[in-house]
């Protein structure tokens, strides 16, 4: 049975908000600092891992045992403004995103972003909060003509949380060349 965690719980938690960006973009790199996201938040914070472990419902041997997975993951479902659902589902060793019941991308070992368009985005988070967006952003695929709108989108996600302790224009960086095609 899947335990269904609301949106705005998980947005507001500062440790799931880093282990997200940190784990969800894992091919963007600041060209002009040679950094990764994951790089740039690790050496500014201590992340709590116990509670990233009882949310991916990690446990000793679940790589052994199961690759990484747990039978019943905790996950997030939202609503999109154009009557789909997605669902994001936390394992240890993957994050595994669904529309109406599809997958459509994972971070795990079967690695598999960059699905969507920067048109099917805006579709889907068009009356979203910006922290909601979040969710999506690994899944969003642009061309080099889109990064100009792509880094506004990043930015205004980024700071609706509070990372004053990071550079946002460096984490925008790093996602922005994440989501290039």
């Amino acid at each position: 049975m899947k335990q269904v965690i609301a949106a705005d719980e998980l947005t507001a938690n500062a440790h799931f908000v880093r282990w997200f960006l940190m784990t969800s973009f894992p091919e963007g790199v600041d060209s002009a600092e040679g950094s990764t996201l994951y790089a740039l938040i690790e050496e500014k914070c201590t992340l709590d891992t116990e509670f990233i472990d009882h949310l991916t419902g990690y446990y000793e041997g679940v790589f052994e045992e199961n690759d990484g997975y747990v039978d019943a993951p905790k996950m997030v479902v939202i609503s999109l403004a154009t009557g789909d659902e997605l669902s994001v589902a936390f394992h240890p060793g993957d994050t595994i995103y669904s529309m109406n019941g599809s997958e459509i991308g994972c971070t795990g070992p079967h690695y598999e972003i960059r699905k969507l368009s920067l048109t099917e985005f805006l579709a889907y988070t068009a009356h979203m909060q910006d922290r909601e967006k979040l969710f999506l952003l690994p899944m969003v695929k642009i061309s080099v003509d889109e990064q100009e709108d792509m880094t506004q989108i990043i930015q205004s996600i980024l700071c609706s949380f509070h990372l004053q302790e990071y550079s946002v224009e460096k984490m925008c960086a790093c996602i922005l060349e994440n989501c290039l095609e």
